[in-house]
């Protein structure tokens, strides 16, 4: 082991388990805090409370699914890594879980439904850059999730159950089957985190990127909260439609982003999601992919009003890249 192995390793000195939890502690509590009242509830708080539509929890749900697939990427890739292995452990994925839940909660065509918001892009970036090749990236990102799956998690998936009438499906994320006594299995965890092979600057690094998942995972939870209960559709809907524009009217999709999304040197593009107020689409230009938003001639509130906007968007913007 080397010299300069963890602080932890020295007599009286805090383990490296401890130091990560009382680091994390505030950033912890300050997820979506109820106790701020000049705040509006948040995710956790409408969940608990019982005012979080199913809509929103659905939304919610998606955006985790992108971190995870991140995390879940990283861990195949570390899986015989001498440091981080011994934290990869197959009964934590949630991924296959996550699926479950959002083939339920928005049909068979959910994947066309979901798009990750900016602060989920952020997160995921960060998650894939730290855990490229550094094994302290991986065990920091793996233990904010999964050992927060495993405690405060666990109330979520209760909540929801209560709330949405879910029995398996819809709430299966929350579900660890083959970890017996969540309790024995955080001991340990964090018994191998207290032995993993890391010098104390790593233990420092680790604790620094812990801390900046919070910070990520807080940013997303902001986003998800500006935008409760402001789409009037609901996600199978949006699934739905997203799904049937991205394989029965590809170049109808394209002939909107080059005309009303105006990226003329648009090669390919894809609806994403919309609300009541506009359309998202992702265009492909130069090689890399862009968003863009389209706002609505008025305000949508019916599934049957989506349609003739899209059938407005696509002539309108004909006409205009015809008359180039």
């Amino acid at each position: 082991m080397p010299a300069d192995t963890a602080a932890a390793s020295e007599p009286g000195a805090p383990r490296f388990s401890a130091r990560i939890r009382e680091a994390s502690w505030s950033r912890h509590q300050g997820l979506d805090p109820s106790a701020d009242a000049e705040q509006a509830p948040g995710v956790f708080d409408r969940l608990f409370d019982g005012t979080l539509t199913v809509d929103d929890y659905t939304r919610w749900h998606a955006q985790q699914y992108f971190v995870y697939e991140a995390i879940e990427a990283a861990a195949a890739r570390f899986a015989a890594d001498p440091v981080a292995g011994p934290f990869v452990f197959p009964e934590l994925a949630r991924v296959p879980a996550i699926e479950a839940d959002l083939r339920f909660l928005m049909g068979p065509k959910w994947r066309s439904g979901i798009e990750p918001l900016p602060a989920t892009k952020a997160y995921v970036d960060r998650i894939n850059e730290v855990a490229a090749d550094w094994p302290g990236g991986y065990i920091a990102h793996a233990y904010t999730r999964y050992l927060g799956d495993l405690s405060g998690g666990q109330a979520f998936g209760k909540a929801a159950r209560r709330n949405y009438g879910f029995e398996d499906a819809g709430a299966s994320f929350y579900d660890f089957a083959d970890i017996k006594s969540p309790k024995d299995f955080k001991d340990e965890y964090r018994s191998r985190l207290d032995a993993a092979d890391l010098t104390e600057a790593d233990q420092a690094r680790v604790i620094e990127e812990v801390l900046l998942a919070y910070d990520h995972n807080g940013a997303v939870l902001a986003a998800l909260g500006e935008s409760l209960g402001r789409n009037p559709f609901e996600p199978k809907v949006i699934a739905a439609i997203c799904h049937h524009m991205n394989t029965d009217h590809v170049a109808d999709t394209l002939v909107i982003c080059q005309g009303a999304g105006g990226q003329r040197g648009a090669e390919a593009a894809r609806m994403t999601g919309f609300d009541g107020e506009g359309a998202d689409f992702a265009a492909v230009v130069d090689g890399a992919e862009v968003p863009i938003r389209i706002d609505w001639a008025a305000p949508l509130s019916e599934r049957a009003e989506v349609r003739p906007e899209i059938v407005r968007l696509f002539t309108e913007s004909k006409a205009q890249l015809d008359d180039v």
